[in-house]
This record gives C-alpha cells, sequence and structure tokens, in this order.
C-alpha cells in the first residue's frame, strides 16, 4: 500500500503547486497591467463626469459634485484659462504649485485626453491631462495617481503567495498522509483478509465502518463473499468425506469380495472333489450297503461344504465393519481449545456473541480431524439461525460413562417432527426449503455417520429460547 500512499501524496501536492504555483505566476505577469488597465479606465470615467458638470460657476465650496468621485483617485486639479485652481481635491486646495506646472504643460492637455502610464517619472504616475471648453472658456483638468504603493504592493503580495505556496505544500502533503491513511488502511485489510482467505482461514471478518461510501459496501461485499466460500468448503468437504468414504468401502469390498472367492475355491475344492469320487463309484456299484455308504458319505460333505459357506458368509460379515485405524485417544478438550478462539473471531465478526465451556482432561478414543468436521457443522448450523446480537455457546462435559459435546444457540425452534428427519442426507428443514436454500442439507447426516464411526451418538434437543445440537462419546468404546 506504500506505493498507492505515495501516488495521493504526490497528486495533492503536484495539485497545489500546479493550483497555486500558477495563480503566483499569473499575479506576477498580469497583476500589474491589470491594476494599471483598471485605474486608466476609472480616470478616463472620471474626465469623462467632469464634463458633464458646469464649470463655469464651480468653486472649492462646491464639492458635493465630486462626491461620486471621491476615494477613487490621489488627485484631481481643475484650472481656468488664467491657470487659477477652480477645484482641487483634498489636501491639494492651497497648493499653488499646481497651477504652476498646469501653465507648463498646457500644450499637452487636450480635449479627447486620455489617461498615461509614466514609469519614468517620480512616482510612476497614471495621468491624463485633460481641456474642457464651455461658454467659451477654457478649463485645464489634471488627474492622476501615484502606483510607487501599487508596485510596493504587488512585490509584497507576490512573497505572501510564495510563502502560502510553501505552506499548502506542507499542510497539503500532512493532509495527503491522513488522507491515504484512511483510504489505504480498509485495502490493507482487504489484503490481509485475501491472504487469510488463501490460507483456508476463514475466521475472520472485515469491519463495515461505513455502509454508505465504496470502501464500506466492498468490505460488505467481501464478507458475504467469505461465508459463502467458507459455506462451500464446508459442503465440499463433506461431499469430500463422504466421497472417501465410498472409495474405502468400495476397496474394502473388492478386496472381500477377492478374498471370498479365493477362500470359497479353496475351501470347496476338496468336498467337490469327494463328492465326484463318490458319485463316479456308484455308477459301478452293485451293493447296496456300499452305495449307502457312498450315499451318506456325499451328504456329511454336502453338509461341510454348507458348514463352510455359512462361516464364510459371517467373516465376511465381521471384516465389513468400519476399520478402526484411524481412532487413537485424543484429548476433546485440547482440541475444543484449539477451536475456540476460531470460533470466537469468526462470530464476533458476525457480531454473534459466542461463550464456551469446556471442561479439562476429558480423553476419548476418536479421529480429531472428524471431530473437527462435525464440530464445525454444527457451528456453522448454528449461525445460519442466529441472529446479530443473539448468542451461540460451546461446551464439554463429562459423565461416569461418557462426554458430552454441545453446541446451543438462539433462535427458532424446530418442529418436532424434524427432530429426527434433519440427520437424513440432503434433507433440508421446512424454513429453508420455502426460502429456496441452496445448501445440500449434508451437515447433520455427516456428523451422524462420523459418530456411528466413534460408536457415539448424536441429536437436538428444543429449549426455552433456541436449540441445542449434541453428540455424546463413550468413554471406553468396544
Amino acid at each position: 500500500m506504500s506505493k498507492l500512499r505515495g501516488q495521493i501524496i504526490l497528486f495533492i501536492d503536484l495539485f497545489l503547486v500546479l493550483f497555486l504555483g500558477g495563480a503566483l505566476l499569473f499575479y506576477s505577469l498580469f497583476a500589474e497591467d491589470h491594476y494599471l488597465l483598471r485605474k486608466k479606465r476609472q480616470i478616463n470615467e472620471a474626465f469623462a463626469f467632469i464634463r458633464s458638470l458646469d464649470l463655469n460657476d464651480l468653486g472649492n465650496e462646491d464639492e458635493e459634485a465630486f462626491l461620486p468621485l471621491e476615494g477613487s483617485f490621489s488627485v484631481i486639479n481643475i484650472c481656468d484659462s488664467d491657470f487659477q485652481l477652480v477645484y482641487a481635491s483634498g489636501s491639494q486646495s492651497g497648493n499653488s504649485i499646481v497651477p504652476d506646472r498646469i501653465r507648463k504643460q498646457a500644450a499637452l492637455y487636450t480635449e479627447d485626453a486620455s489617461a498615461v502610464y509614466y514609469p519614468e517619472e517620480n512616482g510612476k504616475p497614471v495621468t491624463l491631462h485633460g481641456l474642457i471648453r464651455q461658454d467659451q472658456h477654457l478649463f485645464y483638468v489634471l488627474i492622476y495617481e501615484n502606483t510607487r504603493m501599487l508596485h510596493s504592493g504587488i512585490r509584497y503580495t507576490r512573497q505572501v503567495l510564495g510563502d502560502l505556496l510553501l505552506l499548502a505544500i506542507f499542510l497539503g502533503t500532512l493532509f495527503a498522509l491522513l488522507l491515504s491513511e484512511w483510504i489505504t488502511r480498509p485495502l490493507a485489510r482487504i489484503r490481509q483478509l485475501i491472504q487469510r482467505m488463501m490460507q483456508n482461514d476463514f475466521s475472520r471478518r472485515l469491519p463495515e465502518q461505513c455502509r454508505f461510501n465504496e470502501l464500506g459496501k466492498l468490505s460488505s461485499e467481501i464478507n458475504l463473499m467469505e461465508g459463502k466460500i467458507q459455506q462451500n468448503i464446508n459442503d465440499l468437504n463433506n461431499y469430500n468425506y463422504l466421497l472417501l468414504r465410498q472409495n474405502r468401502d468400495m476397496a474394502e469390498f473388492e478386496d472381500m469380495r477377492k478374498k471370498l472367492v479365493s477362500n470359497i475355491t479353496h475351501e470347496l475344492k476338496t468336498p467337490l472333489a469327494i463328492i465326484s469320487s463318490q458319485v463316479e463309484l456308484l455308477q459301478y456299484e452293485y451293493d447296496e450297503t456300499k452305495k449307502d455308504y457312498y450315499f451318506s458319505s456325499i451328504l456329511d460333505e454336502i453338509d461341510k461344504m454348507s458348514l463352510l459357506i455359512s462361516s464364510i458368509l459371517q467373516n465376511s460379515r465381521m471384516e465389513n465393519r468400519i476399520q478402526q485405524a484411524s481412532l487413537h485417544w485424543t484429548s476433546l478438550s485440547d482440541l475444543l481449545q484449539e477451536l475456540t478462539p476460531k470460533y470466537e473471531s469468526w462470530l464476533s465478526s458476525m457480531k454473534i456473541h459466542f461463550t464456551a465451556s469446556i471442561e479439562e482432561d476429558c480423553m476419548a478414543y476418536l479421529d480429531p480431524l472428524q471431530i473437527e468436521q462435525a464440530v464445525n457443522n454444527y457451528m456453522m448450523n448454528a449461525t445460519r439461525y442466529t441472529k446479530p446480537g443473539r448468542s451461540v455457546r460451546l461446551s464439554l462435559s463429562s459423565t461416569e460413562d461418557s462426554f458430552y459435546l454441545s453446541v446451543y444457540n438462539d433462535g427458532p425452534r424446530l418442529p418436532e417432527a424434524e427432530l429426527s428427519q434433519i440427520w437424513t442426507g440432503f434433507y433440508q428443514a421446512g424454513e429453508k426449503r420455502k426460502n429456496g436454500s441452496t445448501e445440500i442439507g449434508l451437515g447433520l447426516y455427516i456428523v451422524k455417520d462420523i459418530m456411528n464411526h466413534h460408536q457415539g451418538s448424536c441429536g437436538a434437543l428444543n429449549r426455552d429460547a433456541g436449540v441445542e445440537f449434541w453428540m455424546r462419546f463413550p468413554r471406553n468404546p468396544l
């Protein structure tokens, strides 16, 4: 996830550099020209406004006529044809230098005057030299504003924008770190979960922190996918168990058939030879006494053959019993203790409360893999009928002659008529059939088969607020 985090930080920093750096570059290139253009337009509009006034009777006491221009420009001076000051804005009203200046530059004043920028003069002013004719009188209009402060402000603003760019990059990097962590943390959890799933560990679920954004929805869908994969793997294990059992039985049957044929052939060969020889002797024997002897001998051999066949069939039935080679003394307590953390994390991710009560030192003659599969089937069956917020309890206790293992879940009770039917292969309870369940209904059938293999028993009981599935192991199997 470090590569994605670096890409997010690089993208945000690049955006800030392009945005703020572009703003700084644009300001540096065009701010001065933009301000001067606006100032020229304002001065030209002011000159047009002054031309609309009656300047013949104008005096400094008539400042109300210039109120629309107040605050727009630094200096407005108006002189008559004798170069006497008619109007001066602000502190220029008593200044005698202005008329002298206008007299010296009278040749510059024109009726179609417009504002001009003079960067070479002191103060770098924007100036308009205007000439107005009213009733055979001439009026000289001087409007100007110094722009030295403007250039200082532009330089200062450029420095401020540069500092803001550095600050924005620093703060943007911190924000990008937090944002990348917020984005990549769920993705890292998803990656870890997928790695666990690749190792057939389905005991964890993703936290669904926000179900209204894409990551929250993705987490929810991955949890559903993980549950479905876990169910499919459990069903596949059940199928594999049946297939292995069937293959083993077929192999045993074939071996037994070959032995049976061999034994029958070997054991029946001698009686048949005796019977054959005595039948041949009967063809040439006319002594009734000897005939009776031969008949009696043949019947004896036939009886021996009948007993032999019965014995062989009995031996065949005895050899057909399930082999116990995979069973050995195992601590049932330790086996369940190892499974408990897996069930606890798995059910907590589904918001189901899980408790375990396991008695110590419960030793039984069993196959650990098959017992784990049986307990898994019970737990899978319990989670299907347990809603979030309810509970599932795993317990192990002992009696004088057996060990009692049970899985209890808060949920709907089973109809009494189905308590015995649910152990049938491919059977599904009524509610599951109505809801169009795709489960194959082999879990409890496998449990029953495993318990038969262990010379134990299993069953289900309706409790006050749920259902308890149990299995019982004998302390001393035959």
